[in-house]
């Protein structure tokens, strides 16, 4: 149903753009258009559909808040998780004691001394770890 009007609405629009009379075709249109759209048969179907969307609107504003609850349920669950992770990552480690130019951002993640993210500032080494020249 979908495609045979897009196509009807195509052969409209082709046959006002593309006629010579112009303003005429698509005065004519136009009303012919009205007058489909305040026939009794469509506008039963409107007035059904409407009718329908009216009833249904409270159930499905239902489950999209019910969705919506589980969503945000799993992704805070997830930052949660990604966070505990990192904050555990972050702690450093016996392997870790000795090492020096280290930054902490201000969420506690671990930024390293040659971190080319712009919000960060290089402590003078390289991109290997070491002293710049």
């Amino acid at each position: 149903m979908k495609n045979k009007l897009l196509l009807g609405v195509g052969i409209a629009v082709g046959y006002v753009l593309g006629s010579r009379s112009g303003r005429a075709a698509y005065d004519k249109l136009k009303a012919r258009a009205a007058g489909v759209w305040d026939s009794k048969p469509v506008q039963d179907k409107v007035s059904v559909a409407t009718e329908t969307i009216k009833e249904k609107a409270p159930d499905v504003a239902d489950h999209l808040t019910e969705a919506a609850r589980r969503a945000g349920t799993v992704i805070g669950s997830a930052m949660h998780r990604d966070a505990s992770d990192s904050t555990a990552s972050a702690k450093p480690s016996a392997s870790d004691a000795g090492t020096t130019g280290s930054a902490t951002g201000t969420d506690g993640d671990h930024i390293p001394a040659h971190s080319t993210h712009p919000e960060t500032t290089n402590l003078g080494t390289t991109s290997d770890g070491g002293p710049k020249n």
